[in-house]
């Protein structure tokens, strides 16, 4: 098996696949090393199938159950999972994690195909054990958030992103994601808080006149939900400019200017905004946004009033 692991390192796929296939022979078909080995190589050429059938072929007869190399049980749940055979990849995850429980990547996968199944209230279980065992191991708090979003457990999916971010800053996608659970959140100090702090994750990339497209309208967005309303406006306008028909920035625009009181704009954008093909949801989030202008625009208009009542009296 040496010869065949030095041979796939140099790249000499085609030598390693004969030296894995007779170390695989050799064994009775049941060595799950040489098993492993070979298919692998099988995919680096091409014949994922080829890679399957070396899997399956080298099982015992009770199945997942008696194998004990929980690497093979991962990389078979690759190849059924591939082939959307997830409840067969679950199996051999379940037993992988029972098999070496301090190997991370093999809760990640299962609580992904846990989510991909609809199992959501199962699907953190391992990785919360997984964050236990490994509390530095940063792809585990991601995943973990991932489900956690899932779940809508926004503030928890949100401690996650904190804890990777301490570790290692988040990527763009990372931030981006993160950004969505904060818009999630009710109104109060806590929004306020997670929105400064996921824009100054996703700052790490660049200032907000650097970016464009739907990076700029996060900034936006978490601008707008940290209070920064003028400055909101400003980016939003940009992103609305660029693309007119994104009713998620054009939604925004209308909040951005209601919220520093810009009233005759976000009715303005508000009307354009019923012109386009908004979802039932964006429709409803529109009309209490109109109503809210409405109401503000009122009582700015009673204290303009009251102002002019005021400068007419005498001494």
């Amino acid at each position: 098996m040496q010869r065949a692991e030095v041979a796939e390192a140099q790249g000499r796929l085609v030598e390693a696949a004969s030296w894995w296939q007779e170390a695989l022979e050799g064994s009775g078909g049941r060595s799950t090393r040489a098993a492993r080995g070979l298919a692998r190589v099988l995919s680096a050429r091409g014949d994922r199938d080829g890679a399957l059938r070396i899997l399956v072929s080298t099982l015992p007869p009770a199945g997942v159950e008696d194998v004990m190399d929980a690497q093979f049980l991962e990389d078979l749940a690759h190849h059924y999972s591939r082939l959307g055979a997830y409840e067969q990849a679950i199996s051999a995850l379940r037993v992988a994690a029972l098999r070496d429980p301090d190997r991370p990547s093999t809760p990640i996968l299962l609580a992904e195909l846990l989510l991909k199944v609809g199992e959501v209230e199962l699907a953190a279980a391992p990785l919360l054990r997984s964050v236990d065992a490994r509390p530095g191991h940063r792809p585990t708090h991601l995943a973990l958030a991932t489900v956690l979003e899932s779940q809508e457990q926004w503030p928890l999916a949100l401690e996650q992103y904190q804890v990777a971010a301490r570790l290692s800053s988040l990527g763009v996608d990372e931030c981006l994601r993160a950004s969505r659970c904060v818009l999630a959140l009710p109104s109060d100090e806590a929004r306020i808080r997670w929105a400064v702090l996921t824009a100054a994750w996703l700052e790490v990339h660049g200032s907000p006149e650097s970016q464009k497209g739907v990076t700029l309208r996060a900034f936006g967005e978490l601008y707008l939900a940290s209070g920064k309303a003028l400055e909101a406006s400003a980016l939003l306008e940009r992103v609305v400019g660029a693309d007119p028909g994104d009713t998620r920035a054009i939604l925004a625009l209308v909040g951005a200017y209601l919220q520093s009181e810009q009233c005759r704009r976000a009715l303005s954008v508000a009307v354009h905004a019923r012109g386009l093909d908004l979802t039932e949801v964006e429709r409803v989030a529109l009309g209490t946004l109109e109503a809210e202008i409405k109401e503000v625009a009122e009582r700015l208009e009673a204290a303009e009033l009251e102002d002019s009542g005021d400068d007419g009296r005498g001494p």
